[in-house]
């Protein structure tokens, strides 16, 4: 539910920003406010987590959510929005996820068991769940809303997280996680590094999962310059793209408990790493609309295969009261080459062409599965 109102803000929040201001710079600014608090908030976030009842954490986190964004709407209604209140509110959704995310992954285990079977299963159907809300079903319905009136879009977001607030409201509610009372918040943060570092098989797959993030975000960066001028792909066609790889994401969410267990964890994460490599290979390979809409959805299966095993990995692996800590950790060592990632898709694609970062992709990954994959089919002695 609030992932349908999370791909409408995707879709409204730049729209409205285009509306208020003509400034590159104002324009960026809010880009920038949703993209910060992975850094600024997500690597301590899971300290509050593992600090309080998980389930309390999601619906606070929910309603703060849900409050901020009916604030703006109301701005917008009377007119009252700017820039700075846009940026604001984008800041407080994205923060509201970090505690959210890290709290959500933390609870699964509480209602389904630590079994590797019943993890993926519940993981794969979340996040096809999520992929097909955010990616199918919220954007246009974001850009429809928007058309009618500016503040429906957020209007219709307050609503989706009040709605998820009253659903895990319903969850069973387990007891906060064992804590020390003296322990600063500081020390807590240190802990959940200390015992990501100190885990051979968590941090690999930590690494495992930032060569992964880096690798698509450096393919993805500039694909659809890419699609449209080298594979002369119409805007509708691009559309249609991503719309496959959603599907494949979905799909792989429902595949998950099979393809996890018969590959297991390990097996999962290399495969999803050598599909990728492929399928950036054959993008830049090929002029055929028919096989680069296969390679899209090969990479979306990837992408969920991938989120899917090391998310049943941490949630096996981690003790209750560190797992909200460990979870901001790994996520700020995994995704936070995604945006490096990004920029060095830029920086190749204006040097060395179009095609240059679809080629790179493949190379960054073979160099990952070299270093890495040994490690994560050896059994620590």
């Amino acid at each position: 539910m609030s992932s349908v109102g999370d791909g409408a803000y995707l879709v409204a929040a730049p729209l409205l920003a285009a509306l208020l201001t003509n400034s590159p710079i104002g324009v960026a600014a809010v880009s920038t406010a949703a993209t910060a608090p992975w850094f600024l908030v997500g690597w301590w976030s899971g300290a509050i987590v593992d600090r309080f009842p998980r389930r309390a954490v999601m619906v606070l986190a929910d309603l703060t959510r849900a409050g901020g964004l009916t604030i703006l709407a109301v701005l917008i209604a009377t007119g009252h929005a700017t820039i700075a209140t846009l940026a604001a509110t984008s800041f407080l959704v994205v923060a509201g996820k970090t505690f959210h995310d890290a709290a959500a992954q933390a609870l699964v285990p509480h209602v389904v068991g630590r079994s590797q079977d019943q993890l993926t299963r519940a993981n794969g159907r979340i996040l096809a769940g999520e992929t097909v809300a955010q990616t199918v079903a919220g954007p246009p319905l974001g850009g429809a809303t928007f058309s009618l009136t500016p503040w429906l879009p957020f209007a219709v977001d307050a609503a989706s997280f009040a709605g998820s607030a009253a659903l895990l409201s319903r969850l069973p509610g387990p007891p906060a996680p064992a804590r020390h009372d003296d322990q600063t918040l500081a020390a807590a943060v240190r802990e959940g590094f200390r015992y990501l570092f100190r885990h051979r098989d968590l941090v690999t797959l930590a690494l495992a999962l930032a060569a992964f993030n880096l690798a698509y975000n450096l393919g993805y960066a500039t694909i659809v310059l890419f699609a449209k001028n080298t594979l002369h792909i119409t805007n509708i066609g691009f559309g249609l793209l991503v719309s496959v790889t959603a599907l494949g994401a979905a799909l792989a969410g429902w595949l998950a408990p099979r393809l996890v267990h018969g590959l297991t964890i390990p097996g999962a994460v290399t495969a999803a790493l050598l599909a990728q490599a492929a399928s950036w290979l054959a993008i830049a390979a090929t002029t055929s609309i028919w096989v680069t809409g296969a390679a899209f959805l090969v990479l979306g299966i990837s992408s969920t295969l991938a989120t899917v095993a090391v998310v049943t990995a941490r949630q096996q692996l981690v003790p209750d009261h560190l797992l909200g800590r460990v979870v901001s950790a790994f996520r700020l060592l995994g995704n936070g080459a995604a945006p490096i990632g990004a920029a060095l898709g830029g920086l190749v694609a204006d040097g060395l062409g179009l095609r240059a970062p679809l080629v790179l992709a493949p190379i960054v990954i073979a160099a990952s599965v070299v270093l890495l994959v040994p490690t994560l089919f050896t059994r620590p002695q």
